[in-house]
């Protein structure tokens, strides 16, 4: 995408995608055209106030004029993978008609198999939250490095990677993650923001349908911030969003949370969003699932999509066998890489890992899950979800950190997973002393360890493509999400079934896996946009 900027200042615009040309400020029309017929910019952008605003509306515009493909024949959708995305998705799909199928290279998530044997929805911490600003993007401005992800853990990056494993494609992927400008990741988080809103709108249908799916949820979140500036903002931010209930001082913290007693906190927000234990969730889900119809195919690997001809996909392979449906939506996680071969989302997803480390809920017990923000800190944002133990003693659900592995979800170096471990560890000690005294005294903060590998984009936005199948269907591939794959899962969901109906659904271009590479490419297009 080129955009010509006409505008006296560039204010925080630098890249090179965006061709900024003061002189034009004051040139007659005559000028402007013919400068416009020589450039071929793609936007045209005259802004009279926020230069960074008018360019967002110009990209964004630009964006949701990507072509989607999709066609409606058919009633039979084989879905691929069985994380909370496409378990909500089914559970869409099955109500409105539609015959599913859905296929999953791990055991039954019911079953006892042991964590690893999982992806990451059955196989981390069994937390999950809802919030209205769960998954914004990291681009932004509070992350200012360049070389954030291929900076080690211990160096207070993100790269938990082995030393020299990334390959070309992953560092220009790493490139793409690092060279978003600050109004671009601001847009981005804007469009994240209106999917979770979408989804809270479902989660509150799903609440009121099946309120047996939510036994033991909790309402209501509380954050918590250890820098002063950064709680100011984050208060103004959910302010903004309709999300705030309550603003906290430290006092208050104390008086209202006795569990909190010696926490190190700046202030704290009391902000819409619930919790779930989301082993027992997924399982009564898939409970649900199964008496509504939906038949699962467990540690069955669908390794490839059955191509026609070129960009026609025709079916999947699962040992071998090509499976064939009317329609087809995978869904795969951090794991897809040859699945998703042949797609435009091929390589653009790769693997966050988070860790987690459970501890009791001793007297006096805290009450609401909470979000932890250490700006800074190795394990800067820590989820705490209130919890039940086997024996159903009440405990502390803690997960944090970002590791990225790049492509392979299994490229972890054990000495900056240990780090990771011990941040997390650092964040409990210090919120909660007598809960992390007792696990130590006990011997189950170490045995309490779980990992799991998150699906992430460059663009921090998820992925929603679309293709035409040789039948006459549709295929879609959904992922990405970052941390906000629970939360965003209702409205995924919206959009998968508007695609198989062949309507519009405005994920269907705002996570279209080919706009944030469209934005930084300078090839023209014959597309003019004037804001």
């Amino acid at each position: 995408m080129r955009i010509l900027l006409i505008h006296p200042s560039t204010g925080t615009v630098d890249e090179p995608t965006v061709i900024h040309r003061p002189d034009l400020v004051t040139a007659s029309d005559e000028v402007v055209a013919q400068a416009i017929e020589d450039l071929a910019p793609d936007a045209v952008v005259r802004p009279d106030g926020d230069v960074n605003a008018a360019l967002a509306a110009a990209e964004r515009d630009f964006a949701d004029r990507i072509p989607v493909p999709s066609a409606a024949a058919g009633r039979a959708v084989v879905m691929v993978g069985a994380g909370i995305v496409n378990l909500v998705s089914a559970l869409a799909l099955a109500r409105s008609g539609y015959r599913v199928d859905v296929y999953e290279r791990s055991p039954d998530p019911r079953a006892d198999a042991d964590w690893t044997a999982y992806g990451c929805t059955r196989g981390g911490g069994d937390g999950r939250m809802f919030t209205l600003t769960e998954a914004d993007s990291y681009n932004s401005r509070s992350w200012p490095s360049k070389d954030l992800l291929t900076r080690s853990i211990t160096d207070h990056g993100w790269l938990v990677a082995k030393p020299g494993g990334l390959s070309a494609g992953e560092l220009d992927w790493a490139d793409e993650f690092h060279r978003i400008p600050a109004w671009l990741a601001d847009s981005y988080t804007e469009d994240i923001f209106a999917a979770n809103r979408t989804a809270g709108e479902g989660w509150d249908r799903l609440m009121a349908s099946d309120p047996g799916l939510f036994n033991g949820h909790r309402d209501g979140i509380l954050r918590l911030y250890t820098d002063e500036d950064y709680y100011r903002w984050h208060v103004e931010r959910n302010d903004r969003l309709g999300a705030t209930r309550k603003v906290l001082t430290p006092e208050q913290v104390r008086v209202d949370y006795p569990a909190l007693a010696d926490a190190p906190v700046a202030g704290g927000i009391e902000v819409v969003g619930f919790t779930v234990n989301i082993h027992e969730f997924i399982a009564r889900l898939v409970d649900l699932l199964t008496a509504e119809g939906v038949r699962f195919h467990w540690d069955t690997p669908v390794t490839g999509i059955h191509w026609t001809a070129p960009g026609v996909p025709g079916g999947v392979l699962a040992r071998n066998t090509v499976v064939r449906g009317d329609h087809y939506v995978l869904s795969p996680g951090a794991y897809g890489g040859e699945l998703l071969r042949g797609t435009a989302s091929h390589g653009q997803i790769t693997g966050m890992l988070g860790v987690w480390l459970t501890v009791p809920n001793v007297e006096p017990q805290l009450d609401h899950s909470v979000k932890i923000a250490r700006k800074g800190h190795r394990a800067e944002e820590t989820n705490v979800t209130l919890g039940t133990g086997p024996d159903g003693e009440p405990i502390l659900i803690c997960g944090a950190g970002y590791g990225w592995t790049g492509t392979d979800p299994g490229n972890i170096d054990s000495t900056e997973l240990d780090v990771l471990f011990d941040a997390l560890a650092d964040t409990i000690r210090h919120f909660f002393p007598k809960a992390y005294a007792a696990a130590r005294e006990a011997g189950t903060l170490a045995a309490s360890r779980r990992l799991c590998v998150r699906p992430w984009t460059a663009s921090c936005l998820g992925v929603f493509e679309t293709m035409k199948t040789a039948s006459g269907g549709t295929l879609i591939v959904t992922g990405g999400h970052n941390t906000g794959g629970f939360t965003q899962s209702p409205a995924v969901a919206d959009a998968v079934l508007a695609a198989l109906r062949g309507q519009r659904h405005e994920m269907h271009t705002r996570f279209h896996p080919s706009r944030l590479r469209r934005f930084y490419s300078g090839d023209a297009v014959t597309l003019r946009i004037t804001s």
